[in-house]
């Protein structure tokens, strides 16, 4: 299924990186029969462009990170758990000219998002736990090497139920709508909300 992406996300508020791996260590060396994959450990910044006259859900990332260059379009298909995806590597690119052909393009930089992610490549999932600059940690469960939708979505129900993730705050929205809904509310919300004192 080319350029299909299907996934879910969790705020791990009360969920600890280390409290995390304990449980994926003994889902993977107690209760199955796979191996444990090295952990990735990458620190990135994405910028998220958006076009202008666009929707504000049309948005080009550009990622930046473990020495990568990645830009990245997704549409949502099924509530942002089915996304159709595609990634180019633009690691070959310097960054001003990559931002230079967004700008060409009509793209306007809105905000960066910086993440520190550990993530582990299993063969039916990857499994990733991160942390925002704002202190804020994440649980994502990706879908690998299905063959449907319904295939898909089995292999990170099964995953879910094997790390305990359901008791966790499910998240609909991509990041982009995350920080775009938050960047606009407090651009609503007055600067001085202290009663005045006299």
């Amino acid at each position: 299924m080319n350029h299909k992406e299907i996934e879910y996300k969790y705020w791990a508020t009360s969920l600890s990186k280390e409290e995390f791996l304990k449980r994926l260590e003994a889902y993977v060396f107690v209760k199955s029969n796979l191996d444990m994959p090295d952990c990735i450990y990458v620190v990135s910044c994405d910028d998220y462009y958006v076009r202008e006259g666009g929707t504000d859900k049309e948005f080009v990332r550009f990622r930046k990170g473990g020495g990568l260059q990645e830009l990245t379009v997704k549409r949502k298909e099924q509530k942002n758990v089915v996304r159709k995806e595609i990634n180019l590597n633009v690691s070959a690119s310097e960054e001003a000219s990559v931002a230079e052909f967004l700008s060409l393009s009509g793209y306007n930089k809105e905000f960066q998002v910086y993440k520190e992610a550990w993530i582990w490549h299993f063969s039916a999932c990857d499994v990733s736990y991160y942390t925002l600059s704002d202190g804020r940690s994440v649980v994502e469960l990706e879908a690998l090497n299905y063959n449907s939708v319904k295939d898909g979505v089995a292999i990170i129900d099964r995953w879910e139920k094997a790390l305990s993730l359901k008791s966790l705050d499910k998240e609909s929205r991509s990041l982009y709508e995350i920080f775009a809904e938050e960047r606009l509310t407090k651009e609503s919300c007055p600067v001085n909300t202290r009663p005045v004192i006299r």
